[in-house]
């Protein structure tokens, strides 16, 4: 029997990011998020791969699974947009984001921002999602 995540990863996961080449910086950049099996995917890729990951510009909803790579910064000026998930059942959706997030953004997230619908945004900046999660490293310019 195929699990849902490999028959995802292998058919319907249309939303995954290109691999990682060489040492050089990742970046992420206007990143409107999707599919949340598909950031896990890729979040995983990039912390195995362990090279530089560096957030900027837009980063909406499945994209702020990166901000909490341990070898990922994210710029001061990036816009880290938060809503709630189109999906909720058991695991899914809102406590699978909740998951990747930690300190004052996580609780903010559970208090407020997972109830914003998921047309709609809330967006802080790459600054501030540092000073509400202290270990969220800040992108040199």
């Amino acid at each position: 029997m195929v699990s849902a995540t490999l028959l995802c990863l292998l058919v319907a996961c249309t939303d995954r990011r290109d691999a990682p080449v060489g040492a050089e910086t990742y970046v992420i950049r206007n990143d409107g998020g999707g599919q949340l099996i598909s950031a896990e995917a890729d979040r995983a890729m990039l912390a195995v791969w362990g090279g530089p990951v560096r957030i900027e510009g837009k980063c909406n909803s499945a994209c702020l699974m990166f901000a909490t790579l341990p070898n990922a910064c994210v710029a001061p000026d990036a816009r880290m947009g938060f809503h709630g998930s189109n999906v909720n059942v058991g695991p899914v959706g809102n406590r699978q984001m909740a998951r990747y997030m930690r300190g004052e953004v996580r609780q903010r997230y559970l208090a407020e921002w997972q109830h914003i619908p998921y047309d709609q945004i809330h967006i802080v900046s790459g600054s501030e999602f540092a000073r509400m999660d202290p270990q969220t490293k800040v992108c040199s310019r």
